[in-house]
């Protein structure tokens, strides 16, 4: 069994990365050493599609036998390292010819010889690698560290251990129907004046071609904002949109960059592969990352992996694994033998050498992130980058003001974020101790923070602007729930309603003037059932409001006719349905019903004096929080995850499996407060009566 403890939460972002293709990394340091001390981590998308789906890993990690396909022991030194850690490394694959050392280390020993071996999860997208690495899916991602520092950027600790590839694997083709460009080869500013304005295909808006597109016009003296960006997805589709003249010219990855000039696609008027380009793009395009926590707790394992890379590449290039190396294509990529020599050819001159991370060229691309807003301000080398002679830069530990904090909790599934915190020792890792005092409403919430019996409570962040409007200074510092957890079912006692599938205004029509089941009067539940009465363009005034408090006594309102329906919450919303007590006509949690709803329904919450006196014991208590979503999210500790359901809120079986299921991608991915949904809830408090008048974002946030 392997022991993870995942430190940072996604993204994103995600944070909106999109599609990239994966691409190798140089590493940083000779393996050889033990490292130097753990670093800093963060981690972006990427993935690529060189033409297939996965192939069959039943072979992997499988020791080659001694035809010479094999590791050769004299070509890269076994440094001495120390026995791997972990022995069963669970890596993301896209297949993707950067990706496709990954393939050789498990099919022809390497991984073995090592002392590990590959488990290999399909990310077939940049979100998905990013989302995969950020909930400890997987331990290793490929990644463009543009990309990587974006998840930094987003307060995830990844950090970089291995450069794959040297130069770019992403580069520029221009369709045939554009006609010709009348430039010198190479001449790329040449080039950028006549395609300027025009149209561009990118894998995704905003993600990493998006970015290099942008900065190749940017560079030439271009307004970037006068060109149209596409997003056409990864090679195959990319390839369709310049044939069929969508694109004048695109920023793609192989197998379509060679398929173009094959097919007669399009042309490359300069490459970026070949160094062309501008200075702001001189930087290796694909490294290899991690958690800073997975490198603190498996550093040979990690330089084990490095040095693995490297034997790889090794084999990769020697020519008399040529055939072998394209029969290694034919099966991850799906290509034809002759596209497959093809993009060998053109791309294997990009792939790392010594697998050292180019200390100088990375940070030219932390001045390309800054410079295209990908990172907010400039990171420092030892900041994101670990191995064996990197000075290590981390941020010194925090010391709690106050040890013991009084938490609000009641039973609910959100509520097991501080339950988990304190029962994992993610509290107490950070010195602090949580104690918990019971509060099953908001009232309840807002009567134990004013009157000081807690420090810390969950809260919708209406509610918290509504104790704000009565004169308390309380404050969010911490998003938990980027989507909502209340939720409306209606009573099968009431019917069918005759409307289609998340239509909420019919839905809505359907319900007017009926008895609709709240947590307690004039709290969030009913305010939510306000809102969707006006929104559907009805009279909140013609439903009753019935105080039907928590789970339990809700469904049981439902089952008796007392109410009609109710906006309520976990376990109830579930239990509803697979008891057959109701039905959701339409689901907020997953993005139905008004304009006026979208925002984040849980905030964490303090009193503004408290934060100021204890912001070290803020900071940490946010970091435990995280902390225990990030566990949550992760697949290892699912069973553990329901054992927690069982003892915490009663559920076991499919019903807790239901509830884990509904719920879980609703958790925030780094706690970050969301400033444009935060004050969308600001106008919907005003709306409400919540709220006397507008409040500024800072008045009542605080970054701890």
């Amino acid at each position: 069994m392997k022991t993870r403890s995942w430190l940072y939460s996604l993204f994103a972002i995600l944070l909106a990365f999109s599609l990239v293709a994966t691409a190798c990394g140089n590493d940083d340091d000779d393996p050889g050493a033990g490292p130097a001390a753990s670093s800093d981590d963060s981690g972006d998308d990427m993935a690529d599609d060189s033409g297939d789906d996965m192939a069959d890993d039943s072979d992997d990690g499988a020791a080659a036998d001694d035809s010479g396909d094999g590791p050769a022991e004299d070509a890269v030194v076994m440094e001495e390292i120390g026995p791997p850690e972990d022995t069963v490394v669970t890596v993301c694959d896209a297949p993707s010819f950067t990706q496709i050392y990954a393939k050789v280390m498990a099919n022809r020993g390497f991984a073995e010889n090592r002392g590990f071996e590959i488990d290999f999860v399909a990310c077939h997208s940049g979100p998905a690698q990013a989302a995969a690495l950020v909930s400890g899916q997987v331990d290793i991602a490929l990644n463009t560290p543009d990309n990587m520092l974006g998840i930094r950027n987003a307060d995830f600790d990844v950090v970089m251990f291995a450069q794959i590839v040297d130069n770019h694997f992403f580069d520029i083709v221009v369709s045939n129907g554009f006609g010709e460009i009348d430039c010198p080869q190479g001449d790329w500013e040449c080039v950028m004046a006549v395609l300027n304005g025009t149209r561009v295909g990118v894998v995704a808006r905003g993600a990493a071609a998006e970015q290099i597109a942008r900065q190749l016009l940017d560079s030439a003296g271009y307004d970037p904002d006068d060109t149209t960006y596409i997003a056409t997805g990864l090679a195959g589709t990319t390839l369709a949109a310049l044939s069929s003249d969508e694109v004048d010219w695109a920023i793609t990855f192989e197998p379509g960059l060679s398929t173009a000039e094959v097919e007669g696609i399009g042309y490359a008027p300069f490459r970026l592969r070949g160094g062309d380009g501008p200075a702001e793009l001189d930087w290796p395009s694909a490294v290899m990352i991690t958690s800073r926590s997975y490198w603190d707790a498996n550093p040979n394992t990690v330089l084990h992996y490095r040095a693995a890379i490297l034997e790889a590449m090794e084999w990769l290039r020697n020519p008399d694994n040529r055939d072998a190396v394209i029969e290694e294509m034919l099966g991850y990529l799906g290509l034809e033998a002759d596209m497959a020599e093809i993009v060998f050819d053109n791309n294997i001159g990009s792939m790392t050498v010594t697998a050292e991370l180019d200390r100088v060229r990375i940070t030219n691309n932390v001045n390309y992130a800054v410079g295209r807003g990908i990172l907010s301000a400039a990171q420092e080398f030892g900041e994101f980058a670990v191995g064996p002679g990197i000075d290590v830069i981390l941020p010194p530990a925090l010391v709690p003001e106050t040890t013991t904090v009084n938490i609000c909790q009641a039973p609910s599934f959100n509520g097991m974020i501080p339950h988990i915190a304190e029962e994992e020792g993610f509290f107490a890792d950070r010195g602090i101790d949580g104690e918990f005092v019971q509060c099953h409403s908001g009232p309840a919430n807002a009567a134990a923070l004013i009157a000081g019996e807690v420090h810390f409570v969950q809260n919708t962040p209406d509610n918290m602007l509504g104790i704000r409007n009565a004169g308390f200074d309380v404050v969010m510092f911490q998003q938990l729930v980027d989507k909502h957890f209340f939720d409306i079912v209606v009573s099968n006692n009431f019917g069918p309603i005759d409307c289609e599938r998340g239509d909420w205004q019919c839905a809505m029509q359907e319900l007017e003037g009926t008895n609709v089941g709240v947590v307690a009067r004039g709290a969030a539940a009913e305010q939510i059932a306000r809102q969707l009465i006006d929104s559907a363009g009805l009279d909140p005034d013609g439903a009753t409001y019935i105080a039907t408090g928590l789970s339990a006594t809700t469904l049981a309102a439902l089952i008796s006719g007392e109410v009609d329906w109710a906006i309520t919450f976990e376990p109830g919303l579930s239990q509803a349905i697979v008891d057959d007590i109701g039905y959701a006509p339409f689901a907020l949690r997953a993005g139905e019903g008004p304009a006026e709803l979208d925002w984040p329904s849980l905030v964490n919450t303090a009193s503004r004096e408290f934060v100021e006196e204890n912001p070290n014991t803020v900071a940490i208590f946010a970091q435990a929080s995280r902390q225990a979503m990030d566990f949550m999210r992760n697949p290892a500790n699912r069973d553990a995850v329901l054992e927690y359901m069982r003892d915490f809120l009663s559920l076991e079986g499919t019903m807790a499996e239901t509830v884990l299921d509904s719920n879980i991608g609703s958790l925030s991915l780094n706690g970050a407060l969301q400033p444009a949904r935060l004050q969308n809830n600001v106008d919907y408090a005003v709306g409400r009566g919540i709220l006397e008048e507008a409040q500024a974002l800072d008045e009542f946030t605080v970054s701890p």
